[in-house]
């Protein structure tokens, strides 16, 4: 199994390669993304991982296939859950101490860079989840 790519980029990993319409939305959903995978939308730039390679591959699978060097404090994981899921549920894992989470697509900006330059930790974000354990936001 080949590493994951090196890259100074958060890194979105899809391992269902089920519905290629559906994950045509769910990559919509990450943002502007040119041919080559990268993400615009972001305050810094995000690499989607498309190689069916990884296809079903379970969470510490994919950690055992980090590049030495990864920087970004979090994964993320395009599963089928995120596929299958209205809310195109991605799981985000906080790499420090492997903490995952299910996410709605318009809140992963934001746990990105707050973790990136240190404004928040991830049990923040946990504290803030629904009571089903996704984080859609931070409520009044």
């Amino acid at each position: 199994m080949d590493m994951l790519p090196k890259a100074d980029a958060l890194l979105v990993v899809r391992t269902d390669f089920s519905d290629q319409e559906r994950w045509q939305a769910v990559r919509t959903s990450l943002g502007d993304i040119d041919k080559g995978g990268w993400a615009k939308e972001f305050s810094g730039q995000v690499k989607v991982v498309e190689d069916p390679a990884y296809q079903g591959l379970t969470v510490q699978q994919i950690l055992a296939l980090l590049p030495d060097g990864y920087k970004d404090p979090i994964l993320v994981i395009a599963d089928k859950v995120t596929v299958d899921s209205q809310e195109m549920l991605f799981l985000v894992i906080e790499l420090e101490f492997t903490w995952e989470m299910r996410v709605i697509p318009s809140e992963i900006p934001g746990i990105h860079a707050n973790l990136s330059i240190g404004n928040m930790d991830f049990g923040e974000f946990a504290e803030s989840a629904d009571a089903d354990g996704v984080f859609r936001g931070f409520h009044d």
